[in-house]
């Protein structure tokens, strides 16, 4: 009987071992991945997973995941971080201001995962459910102070390291008050741009020597509830993609970002909210799927702050669930984070929301 508490207390202390115990040597011994998916399910804290596995009575995908971490997720100046800074505190590594993207708290900006990815010769990608714009996936390749400033956002595109980016907003690069047409600057920097209907399920995929950039809708995508189905294949095509364009086995780094999640938590809308966070999990098998075949891709799942203070209230059944939240904006709420794969091991325990950039450098051995 003694031996069996033993047991069960060294599995226990498995979930939630202390990272950045000692040294970045220590680090170092850990299992070195070549590909990085980092997938962000915008506004999820424990209570949404906990109402989209009641409301769907299924399994959730990260059940399979068997490293278990949380993450704080304050900026500098707010326990309560607006979701710009929060996606920046991951993407770059610095505590920022509310509003900032890619800059630290002089306004200056500072380099991301797909930018240092970038410069060790991984290829890079972003999908997302929002614009391409939209402030958890642009913090990754953009830089401003004002993360509203869409049309500022969309002409760094161009200059950015990413081989992949598929989303929303065409408007932000067609539609503009400057008439400038961002599709011909992309088409000049190597990409190759095309537009994909939101409920398509399939991607053409075209030159591969090329970049690749499809926009999902003209301004916001449709919600599941309307018909967007392409989250799925668009993750799907985009592993395929990256993967073949990697001939060196340098890796890649891909974001997956399920934005509109959030976007249901803010309007106070279970029904939204959790119909996006489904899809999100459904999208995960394919993520999962393709890393349990691969052996040397490092998923990550989490999100970068929590919207809404939703909680499944008492009253509840599987059949009907009584729904709150306490807010519309986001909360101080702890968020988790769930790894597999090589080095997944490093997101476990308690860390801060700058802490990503700094483990997967040491990981992979970057300056």
């Amino acid at each position: 009987m003694r031996m069996n508490f033993l047991n069960i207390g060294f599995v226990c202390s498995g979930l939630f071992l202390t990272p950045f115990i000692g040294s970045t040597q220590d680090l170092m011994k850990q299992s070195k991945p070549v590909n990085i998916i980092l997938m962000l399910a915008d506004g999820v804290g424990i209570n949404q997973m906990s109402g989209s596995l009641y409301q769907y009575n299924h399994a959730l995908l990260v059940e399979k995941m068997p490293f278990i971490g949380l993450q704080k997720t304050n900026s500098f100046n707010s326990l309560n971080s607006d979701p710009a800074a929060a996606a920046t505190a991951i993407a770059c590594g610095v505590k920022s201001f509310d509003g900032a993207l890619g800059v630290n708290m002089d306004s200056i900006s500072i380099p991301s995962i797909v930018k240092i990815g970038a410069d060790n010769n991984m290829k890079t990608g972003v999908v997302t459910t929002a614009s391409m714009t939209h402030l958890s996936s642009a913090a990754f390749w953009a830089h401003s102070s004002a993360y509203n400033n869409e049309e500022y956002i969309a002409s760094q595109l161009a200059g950015s390291p990413l081989d992949l980016i598929i989303g929303g907003g065409k408007k932000f690069f067609t539609d503009r008050q400057d008439k400038k047409n961002l599709l011909e600057d992309l088409q000049r920097q190597g990409y190759q741009t095309l537009s994909i209907l939101p409920e398509e399920k399939s991607f053409p995929m075209g030159d591969i020597t090329k970049k690749y950039a499809a926009f999902t809708a003209f301004d916001l995508p449709l919600t599941v509830m309307e018909g967007r189905k392409y989250l799925s294949s668009a993750v799907s095509f985009a592993i395929d993609f990256l993967n073949t364009k990697d001939k060196k086995n340098d890796g890649f780094f891909l974001l997956v970002n399920s934005a509109q999640i959030a976007m249901g938590a803010k309007l106070n809308n279970p029904d939204y909210m959790l119909s996006e966070y489904n899809n999100f999990d459904e999208t995960l098998e394919k993520v999962l799927d393709f890393a349990e075949r691969d052996k040397e891709t490092l998923v990550i799942v989490t999100s970068a702050f929590e919207t809404g203070g939703y909680s499944v209230n008492p009253g509840s059944t599987r059949e009907k669930l009584q729904h709150e939240f306490t807010g519309k904006t986001t909360t101080g709420t702890l968020v988790p984070v769930f790894s597999q794969g090589p080095g997944a091991i490093i997101f476990t325990g308690f860390f801060e929301n700058i802490d990503f950039l700094p483990r997967l450098k040491a990981l992979f051995g970057w300056n």
